[in-house]
């Protein structure tokens, strides 16, 4: 191409780039904002100890699995607060959510980096810490609050779980 092209095609690109990004971002919506207040409740009130409040995030039906103990698949919420009860109790969390999709039967499901952070703290650290990328999430609302009725940690179900849901 000669040089007079590359220039008018630079030119022309440099006119509508700035025309066409603002259409090609997309924003989030209502619901995807109100999930992540959500998201940001549930690490919250986990990070604080607070375990009848972190269970009222949970569905009843709720199916809980874990990197650690992914052979004991914890069904319904009564399950999750026996076995997961002392973790809420005793340690942290943070949530780095990667991706969110909203699925058409209304409920969502959010991709994130799970990293357990176990006390005590030293200088500003945990004394030990445990990622799980990626770990999934699924919510769907009850009433008008999101509620977790699916998470793991287990890369594997993680991985199957992406792909059934088309989040590759």
């Amino acid at each position: 191409m000669s040089r007079r092209r590359w220039l008018m095609a630079g030119l022309v690109g440099g006119v509508l780039l700035p025309l066409v990004a603002p259409w090609a971002q997309s924003a989030e919506t209502p619901a995807e904002q109100s999930l992540r207040k959500a998201i940001q409740t549930y690490v919250t009130t986990w990070n604080a100890h607070k375990l009848k409040a972190w269970s009222a995030m949970l569905t009843d039906d709720i199916w809980y699995t874990e990197a650690d103990d992914f052979y004991q698949r914890m069904k319904g919420r009564e399950a999750v607060l026996v076995f997961h009860g002392d973790s809420v109790k005793r340690s942290d969390i943070r949530w780095d959510v990667q991706r969110i999709k909203l699925m058409p039967d209304g409920s969502a499901t959010v991709v994130l980096k799970h990293t357990a952070l176990i006390p005590p703290r030293k200088d500003g650290k945990y004394a030990r810490t445990f990622e799980s990328d990626p770990s999934l999430s699924r919510w769907r609302l009850e009433g008008k609050r999101w509620k977790m009725f699916y998470f793991t940690s287990y890369k594997g179900y993680a991985l199957v779980e992406m792909k059934k849901d088309g989040i590759e």
